[in-house]
Parts: C-alpha cells; sequence; structure tokens
C-alpha cells in the first residue's frame, strides 16, 4: 500500500514540474534575442582596428515597444519606432566602445508588457596604453614646491592629443594641451615639472587618439606647507640708556630685520617701529642695566607713550630669569637649540624687566656677559649677550651697551 502512495505522490509532483517548466518556456519564448555570433568565450575588440558591429535579431508574439542598447550598464541607444513589422526588428548597432567595456547587452520590451535581455562578452583591447606610476603626491613647499610628473603612452594608432587638467580649489581648469606629432604620435614621454601651490588637489592626463580612443590616469595631489625657522645674528648693536634718549642715538631694536632706531623715529611710527628690546642704566657709580619690553613702565620712563606719543602701539617682550651660560654657550647656539629653549627652563621665572644682579638679587649678570633667552609677542625666541659697556658719562646713567643676538622666528 505504501509503494502505491508513493507512486502517486512521485507521479503528481513530476507532472507539476512539467506543467511549471512548460509555462517558463512559454513565457520565454514571447520574445527572442538572437545574437549573431554569440561565442561561449569573449568577443575580441581592437580598438585600434575596425570596430565590431552588434548584430542580430529580435522577435516577439506582440508588437515591440522598446529596444535598448547598453554596454555594461551604460544605455547608448533606445530605439522606440520600428518600420514595418514591429514584432521582427534586425539590429546592426555602432557601439562606442572604450577600454574597459565588459559585455554589451540588449534589452527588449514588448506591447504585452514582457522583456527580455541577452548580452554578449566582449574583450576590449588597444587604445592609447598609459604607464604613470605615481597615483597620490604630497608636496610640501617648505622643502621643494616643483615636482616632476612622469610616464609614457603609446598608440597604435597615432595620438591626436594629450591634455593635463589641474584641479584647484575644487575647480578643474585645462593646464595644458599637447598635439603630438612625428614619432611622438605614437610614443609619447611624459614629463612635466609642475611648479605647486596651496589648494591644488588634482592633476588628470588624458590622451585621445586618431580613431576617438580615450585613457587617463588620475594623481590626487596633497599641498602642504610646513613652517620654516630661520636663524638671524645680529651683531655689534648699540643701545643708549636713557640720558640720551633725545640725542638721536639708539634706544631700541626690531629683531624681525635687525634695525635700531632712536627715539624720534620710534614716536613718529603708529607702531614705534615694532622695537621689541630696550636697554636703560642706572645712576650709579657701578655699571648696572637693565633689559625691557618697549610696552612696559620702562617704555614710559623713555617718554615713548607719555609725552612722546599716546596712540604707540608697542611689542611686548618676556624675558626668563636665568643664566643660560656665557660667550661660549652664546656661540655655540643654533636655531635649532634655541627653539628647545622656554621661558620657565630649570623653573625660571619670567619678566618684562630684567634687572643686572648687581642690583637686584633675582636678576641675572648680563653685566658681565652672561646669556639671557627671552620671546617676542610675535613668536621669535632670541637670546641676548652684552659684548661692552661704554662709558658716556660719570654717572653711568648714560652708558651705551654693545649687543649681539641670535633670533629664530618663523619666515613662512
Amino acid at each position: 500500500m505504501k509503494n502505491i502512495f508513493y507512486s502517486i505522490l512521485a507521479s503528481l509532483t513530476l507532472a507539476l514540474a512539467v506543467s511549471c517548466s512548460d509555462d517558463d518556456n512559454t513565457k520565454d519564448q514571447s520574445i527572442l534575442v538572437d545574437i549573431d555570433q554569440t561565442p561561449s568565450d569573449f568577443a575580441p575588440v581592437d580598438l585600434d582596428g575596425d570596430w565590431p558591429m552588434f548584430t542580430g535579431n529580435i522577435a516577439a508574439d506582440d508588437n515591440l515597444v522598446n529596444v535598448t542598447f547598453y554596454t555594461d550598464d551604460n544605455a547608448f541607444l533606445e530605439v522606440t519606432s520600428f518600420d514595418g513589422n514591429a514584432k521582427s526588428y534586425d539590429f546592426d548597432v555602432a557601439v562606442p566602445w572604450t577600454l574597459g567595456i565588459s559585455y554589451v547587452r540588449v534589452v527588449a520590451e514588448s506591447a504585452s508588457g514582457d522583456v527580455v535581455e541577452a548580452q554578449r562578452k566582449v574583450n576590449v583591447k588597444g587604445g592609447p596604453e598609459m604607464t604613470v606610476e605615481l597615483t597620490d603626491l604630497e608636496v610640501d613647499l617648505s622643502v621643494n614646491p616643483t615636482e616632476t610628473i612622469s610616464g609614457t603612452i603609446t598608440s597604435v594608432s597615432g595620438l591626436a592629443e594629450v591634455v593635463y587638467t589641474l584641479t584647484e580649489n575644487g575647480t578643474a581648469s585645462t593646464y595644458k594641451t599637447i598635439n603630438p606629432s612625428g614619432a611622438a604620435a605614437n610614443d609619447f614621454e611624459i614629463s612635466e615639472e609642475i611648479s605647486f601651490a596651496l589648494g591644488m588637489e588634482n592633476f588628470n592626463i588624458q590622451a585621445t587618439d586618431t580613431k576617438g580612443n580615450v585613457t587617463s590616469h588620475n594623481i590626487t595631489i596633497n599641498v602642504v606647507e610646513s613652517p620654516v625657522f630661520e636663524m638671524f645674528s645680529y651683531t655689534g648693536i648699540e643701545l643708549h640708556g636713557t640720558d640720551k634718549r633725545k640725542t638721536g642715538v639708539s634706544i631700541g631694536i626690531s629683531l624681525v630685520d635687525g634695525k635700531e632706531h632712536d627715539y624720534d623715529a620710534i614716536i613718529g611710527d603708529t607702531n614705534g617701529k615694532e622695537i621689541d628690546f630696550m636697554i636703560s642704566s642706572a645712576d650709579s657709580g657701578t655699571p648696572q642695566v637693565r633689559y625691557f619690553s618697549p610696552l612696559t613702565e620702562y617704555g614710559d620712563k623713555f617718554k615713548l607713550g607719555t609725552e612722546g606719543n599716546a596712540d604707540l602701539v608697542l611689542n611686548d617682550t618676556q624675558f626668563s630669569k636665568l643664566d643660560r651660560g656665557d660667550s661660549d654657550f652664546f656661540a655655540a647656539a643654533t636655531a635649532e637649540s634655541i627653539q628647545a629653549m622656554t621661558l620657565t627652563d630649570e623653573g625660571a621665572e619670567t619678566t618684562d624687566i630684567l634687572r643686572d644682579i648687581g642690583h637686584s638679587s633675582s636678576g641675572v649678570d648680563i653685566i658681565n656677559g652672561k646669556v639671557v633667552y627671552f620671546e617676542t609677542d610675535w613668536g621669535a625666541q632670541c637670546l641676548v649677550i652684552i659684548r661692552e659697556t661704554i662709558d658716556n658719562n660719570g654717572n653711568r646713567k648714560g652708558d651705551s651697551y654693545r649687543l649681539d643676538f641670535k633670533v629664530v622666528y618663523q619666515t613662512n
């Protein structure tokens, strides 16, 4: 009894399967797409030779209403009008072949709503061949703002045009167009020196041959500008104390350029000639000196911002209360060693008026050639040393001093 039951069940299953298969076949047959010479492997397409047409026939039970042709997923031709018999359509289509296409496809739709598609795999070769190793390029303007883009382009058909396109701040523009001739049309050397700037993002090379085949290469660009610090040495700078302030002698120095300025020039300029450093002498029988910031109260002692010019905008300078060393230390100091210094090294205090140790126990023996580190408010890191004290009168108040400076700051 069980055997009979299983036999009946198997027969019903087979009948159902055959019925479904017949329905599917009927549906598939409502539109037939026949591509000429459809191979089992990839059909060759040589861009440097004669471009093959895409040919075949579409037959439908109902009238065709739309036939669309694609390269991969990109539609390039749509047909909606069929002369004569709309149930049969012979196609002979010129394909816009380019490198990278994997297959060409046709999709047909009939009036009854049936849709069928067929495709032909292709192997596209030829066209310009470009070899450029660079895909990403980082340029540091502080190190080298120019780079050379190099590579080769070969073409059997011959190059018609090579275009370089540069994208800067989101806008692409043609950098150069070249029309190779002679031997260069078949073997072209890419060698383009570019002066880069901030905002440059992309460099594209596009080659087009005489048959219209195109190939391109893209280089992503990252342009940076790292800080550049330079050290400037100002030697033999003579600055005067308070008694001499109105006699045309130098009383302050700008450390941007190492220029000394007298009283009249300083108060006659809105920014006080950008002076960063001044000096004063004590009224004493022995040399006593102070370094000070133009912005501090000692600037007023020089009458810069009181009876001189109340609207002056003066720079601020901060000194480190620390003996950094002697003349040998100063001579050995480099840009790198100065950059490593801070105002508070070894727990030192900072001040805008640095007194000599002769009249302040917290001062530094600057009169005897000890090196002091200080910083300007615009970012310069500096060393100063007194090389000579010049006795201009008996009470020492009019002394002048010959100083050397080493100044490090960013120049870009």
